[in-house]
């Protein structure tokens, strides 16, 4: 009864135009969606009139899902229906219908929260099989997809994007004693020995000089910045985007003054092809990427893991969203367990970097966060 009355009182206030702690209360609490799923007019050009975000919730089949709505994104106010029907229609995929008939007068962010975790790292939404938009996918346990919708889709299909081992999603690394590689070894990285049977025997991982973990068999290994050669004749391409989907299931641990810097959808980068040279790293090409786009970007050199360490992108910086939270990178699906001044990019690569508000266990990696 309690709850109810509380659920009450929110509603009351927000419909009554609380104009001085309207953007807190939207901040804080989702509201639950009635029935039929209507949020009436009034209430959108609240949130669009106090530059609020509104938060409202609903379920169907099993699944729960969260829309996000910013009031800076509102250009039509005016009654909608976010009622979202979900159905699961294999492994790995499920279609969803809206309610809604016509635009939304904004673009808003669907968090739809799966029963399972998806073998996967990314999803396409599909309209009658041609793709119209990419998916993120956050969430440790259970899978979130989240995608920005304008209510003119009625209808979509969620599909996986590449399946991954389940070695590769694993969040909890084997409990094992850890050691520096010896001295009279030398520095293991691009060793065919480096995961010896020797060295697992008695289950204890040798790290580098540098504080590495072993890579994994199939995973290139690091190669060290002052040993790298970039030869400016051979340009190569790959795929670069900047995100931040993790901070909106998380705006409660925002820090308020940050607010500003989320995009709608999380995307600060989309998926753009850009042009390296051969040789250089991720972090390389991080930095002129950022410079060329306007996106503010800072890092600072860490010797004791010879890579810089990337504090802040889009002015959203380490622990902005929790004690947990930062910068982190994925090259072609894996987090690398080393910094991004030591990877060295190819031709045709995929580099994702994701803001994680768990250390990682939210975006599919465990490895430190600042790349």
């Amino acid at each position: 009864m309690k709850k109810m009355i509380c659920l009450a009182l929110a509603l009351v206030m927000i419909l009554c135009g609380c104009q001085g702690n309207f953007g807190k209360i939207d901040l804080h609490d989702t509201i639950a969606l009635g029935e039929d799923g209507t949020v009436a007019q009034k209430t959108i050009e609240q949130i669009r009139n106090n530059n609020a975000i509104g938060t409202f919730s609903g379920a169907s089949n099993g699944y729960t899902y969260e829309w996000t709505i910013f009031g800076s994104d509102i250009q039509q106010a005016k009654q909608v229906n976010l009622q979202v029907a979900v159905e699961e229609i294999g492994e790995d995929s499920v279609r969803i219908c809206l309610a809604q008939e016509g635009s939304f007068g904004f673009r808003g962010l669907l968090s739809i929260t799966l029963p399972n975790r998806w073998k996967a790292q990314s999803a396409t939404a599909y309209r009658q099989e041609t793709p119209v938009s990419s998916v993120s996918l956050t969430g440790s346990k259970t899978t979130v997809l989240n995608f920005t919708l304008d209510g003119t889709e009625s209808e979509l299909i969620i599909r996986a994007d590449v399946l991954l081992e389940d070695a590769m999603l694993d969040t909890q690394p084997e409990e094992t004693t850890l050691a520096t590689e010896p001295e009279e070894a030398g520095n293991a990285a691009g060793r065919d020995d480096y995961l010896s049977d020797s060295k697992e025997s008695d289950n204890t991982v040798y790290k580098d000089k540098y504080n590495t973990d072993p890579v994994p068999e199939g995973k290139p290994n690091p190669v060290e910045p002052e040993n790298q050669e970039i030869d400016k004749g051979k340009v190569l391409s790959c795929t670069f985007s900047i995100e931040c989907s993790t901070i909106l299931n998380n705006l409660d641990m925002l820090d308020p003054n940050k607010l500003e810097m989320v995009p709608t959808g999380g995307v600060i980068l989309g998926k753009t092809t850009v042009t390296f040279y051969e040789g250089e790293s991720v972090f390389d090409v991080l930095q002129r990427v950022c410079k060329e786009k306007g996106i503010h970007m800072e890092a600072e050199w860490t010797p004791i893991y010879n890579s810089a360490y990337v504090e802040g992108i889009h002015n959203l910086y380490e622990f902005d969203c929790g004690a947990l939270s930062g910068w982190m990178y994925k090259v072609n699906g894996w987090y690398p367990n080393y910094g991004s001044s030591r990877y060295q990019l190819k031709d045709g690569d995929t580099v994702d970097w994701r803001y994680t508000c768990d250390l990682g266990h939210d975006v599919g990696g465990h490895y430190a966060v600042g790349g």
